[in-house]
């Protein structure tokens, strides 16, 4: 900030204006009048996003892998899991809320968020029932990638070629993954994981309204726990299959990877592009499928490791260039 003259009036405006912060409490960058620093294309992403990039990511693997543990071990009924696992995400904001003394807001601005979480949380618990998880997994990150990709065109987002040559290779990542499941594929299946990843794709694009992360997810979060909870308890009497320990990976998987991973995914949304934002996602097949290797036992295949190799080649082709070094400038004289 340069010093202000003698008889310069003061910006008492500027002067009181608070300092923006993240969901995690550190200091943001400044942005620009859009709500996104140059969507990252210009002036790279900022140390802050891309630690909360790491741990989104890691928190959704981590989801897939406690899904899956749930189910094949018939720990919970998978719609169940899905409303159980709101309903804690949402009571673990809540208290982050009442912790810090915030007057929680639920308005207009969250109900067409809240009903793209509600569609994507119903489809994806029951669309695997109808195509094998590699195919679904492809389907729904392409649908992701595609509506992302939409959005930038339609609010004349800039889609640099390196951006989406890196996003295809990326994608024909997962392609190779998917490939070796064909067979598994239904009607029913890929349209469930269309509609899935759709309605992510809108969910993750309403991240980039500009408001706080953390007011806005708790908001959606509340809402959608608010739908869920009644066929949830209704679906407990009418006797869904329900367990201590599915109950307690629920809850463990909505306070802990989904509440606190969904508002750093919505804060993560200020430097990305929505491009970048769907891309970046296709490395989590690969961060799950690894993970399936060590805690599950499952066998790392060929056609991981190209998938693994295709995505990593892609992310680097689609990262954001740092601007370049500034030359001194010579002065005569």
């Amino acid at each position: 900030m340069r010093p202000r003259t003698r008889g310069e009036p003061v910006d008492r405006a500027a002067a009181h204006a608070p300092v923006p912060v993240t969901a995690t409490g550190i200091e943001e960058p400044a942005r620009s009048a859009t709500g996104r620093d140059g969507d990252g294309a210009r002036r790279g992403v900022p140390a802050t996003t891309t630690l909360l990039l790491g741990f989104v990511l890691v928190s959704f693997a981590a989801n897939s892998l406690i899904t899956r543990h749930v189910v094949d071990a018939d720990l919970l009924d998978a719609g169940l899991l899905s409303a159980v696992r709101f309903v804690a995400g949402a009571i673990a904001l809540v208290c982050l809320a009442f912790a810090r003394r915030e007057q929680i807001v639920v308005g207009r601005a969250n109900l067409r968020p809240a009903l793209w979480l509600g569609v994507y949380a119903v489809c994806i618990s029951y669309g695997y029932r109808y195509i094998g998880a590699a195919a679904g997994t492809f389907v729904f990150y392409a649908t992701v990638l595609l509506t992302l990709i939409a959005w930038d065109v339609l609010h004349r987002q800039p889609l640099p070629p390196r951006r989406a040559v890196g996003a295809a290779t990326a994608l024909a990542g997962i392609a190779v993954l998917a490939s070796g499941s064909i067979r598994t594929v239904t009607v029913t299946g890929v349209l469930l994981l269309a509609v899935t990843g759709a309605a992510w794709g809108l969910y993750t694009a309403a991240g980039r309204s500009g408001s706080d992360p953390r007011v806005a997810t708790t908001g959606h979060f509340l809402i959608l726990a608010a739908v869920l909870a009644l066929p949830a308890t209704a679906g407990v009497i009418a006797g869904l299959h329900v367990t201590a320990a599915g109950l307690a990976w629920a809850i463990v998987m909505g306070a802990g990877t989904t509440a606190f991973a969904y508002v750093a995914w919505y804060a993560c949304q200020r430097s990305l592009s929505g491009t970048s934002a769907g891309a970046v996602q296709l490395v989590i097949p690969v961060l799950t499928a690894a993970g399936a290797a060590l805690l599950l036992g499952e066998q790392l295949s060929v056609r991981l490791l190209v998938c693994a190799a295709l995505v990593g080649a892609g992310t680097w082709l689609g990262r954001p260039r740092q601007p370049p070094a500034a030359e001194p400038s010579l002065r005569v004289g």
